[in-house]
């Protein structure tokens, strides 16, 4: 009996335990999502659940242009800024400011225009001697369940889309809202816009500030232009100041250019003088009068140098095509770089070389020079620095002709290629 008893409290125990088990495991498990269903009509003849708001790619859509205008004043600055619209600037005859786009609506859509601007969040206005325009994004529509009112945002796979009554219902997908701008031929302008492309004409001057965005620009007589993670190409400009980053920037030409790059491709049509700052960055100029500044890191390609080029950096490759007969003077203070500057057509000019344990190349007699004596060096270093090949002294002097040109390289661990 004694041992019956033990036996059925024995069992009762594991089978207690089995199924706490199981109920811990229910509550823990992760269980597959349910499948929506659609609401049951009310018990007893209650309210309705009423769903107003959003629609996805609603079809048999009306479109409809839209558009507003100022007059610009004479000699005055159009300002604008945008966010998440590709942007179009185009110039014409008119002393006016217009704004065009686009509205996608269903039923009639009786509003205005000044009323659609404002449900599009677009704004043009005068203010003092200026023209000010705005372009946002479109606040988030609303839907209503059981007489509670809740709200969405849009994201930026399409463009709202509006009932006649200027509600936001639902979004068009694959389609972008493109805001026309019409100005004065030879207009003055500031941008501000971020995560949108922009396309301008001709511009008297242009200071543009893009985040996000490709720029294809025309000819600016006065640009300024600071651009990261986007692509940027313009026609000519007798001025232009650039800060670009992460992209590719594209000149036709400019009188003078200042740029400070980071990590980019810049390519540089003619320019009469270059003043550049740059940080790992690929330079391809086609002609360039004067060339001064910094360069670390990257690759320096000229085809044709003409008067002068001054530069400093670290493991700067610099490699020039074609030299000038005009040449004036070459300045370098380098290290760890591979130099191409042939001086073929260059009949006088004069070398001054400094840099230990590089190799140079070139079509003239070396005259090794002493080295000064570095007296924080230790005597075996002084030796090291002494026994320099005699083809290559780590410093010396050379001229061709009647030594016109001066040429003055500072390039430690380099190899140098003058012919």
């Amino acid at each position: 009996m004694y041992r019956s008893v033990k036996t059925i409290i024995a069992c009762a125990s594991i089978l207690i335990s089995t199924m706490l088990t199981a109920q811990q495991y229910r509550a823990t498990s992760p269980r597959p999502p349910k499948e929506p269903v659609a609401p049951s009509p009310p018990p007893n003849g209650g309210e309705a659940i009423t769903v107003v708001g959003y629609k996805k790619d609603i079809k048999d859509l009306n479109s409809k242009e839209v558009s507003q205008e100022v007059a610009a004043p004479k000699g005055g600055e159009i300002f604008l800024e945008n966010n998440n619209r590709p942007i179009v600037v185009k110039t014409w005859a008119e002393q006016k400011v217009k704004v065009v786009t686009t509205v996608f609506f269903e039923g009639e859509g009786k509003l205005s225009d000044e009323e659609w601007f404002e449900k599009l969040n677009l704004s043009l206005r005068t203010l003092g001697n200026s023209v000010k325009i705005k372009s946002g994004n479109v606040s988030g529509g609303s839907y209503t369940v059981l007489g509670n009112t809740y709200g969405w945002n849009w994201g930026s796979d399409g463009v709202a889309v509006f009932n006649g009554q200027g509600q936001n219902i639902g979004t068009k997908s694959n389609t972008r809202r493109v805001v026309t701008v019409y100005v004065p031929a030879n207009s003055k302008m500031d941008i501000e816009t971020r995560y949108a492309d922009i396309e301008l004409g001709d511009l008297a001057s242009l200071s543009l500030d893009i985040t996000n965005g490709n720029v294809d620009g025309g000819n600016v007589n006065e640009l300024k232009l600071r651009s990261r993670y986007g692509n940027a190409s313009f026609g000519n400009s007798k001025y232009a100041e650039v800060e670009f980053t992460n992209g590719r920037f594209t000149l036709a030409g400019a009188d003078e250019l200042d740029i400070d790059s980071k990590y980019a491709t810049i390519e540089v049509g003619s320019s009469k003088k270059i003043t550049m700052r740059s940080t790992n960055d690929e330079y391809e100029l086609e002609e360039v009068g004067s060339l001064s500044g910094r360069k670390n890191y990257g690759n320096l390609r000229i085809t044709k140098l003409n008067t002068s080029l001054e530069m400093d950096g670290t493991n700067a490759d610099i490699k020039v095509r074609n030299v000038g007969a005009s040449l004036e003077n070459i300045t370098l203070d380098n290290k760890y770089a591979d130099i191409r500057i042939p001086l073929r057509n260059v009949k006088s000019y004069a070398v001054d070389f400094t840099g230990p344990y590089s190799s140079v190349y070139g079509n003239f007699e070396k005259k090794p020079m002493p080295v000064a004596e570095d007296k924080t060096k230790t005597e075996n270093n002084q030796m090291r620095w002494a026994e320099v090949d005699s083809n290559n002294p780590s410093r010396f002097t050379a001229k061709v002709g009647e030594g016109g040109a001066k040429l003055v390289l500072k390039c430690q661990n380099c190899t140098v290629d003058l012919k």
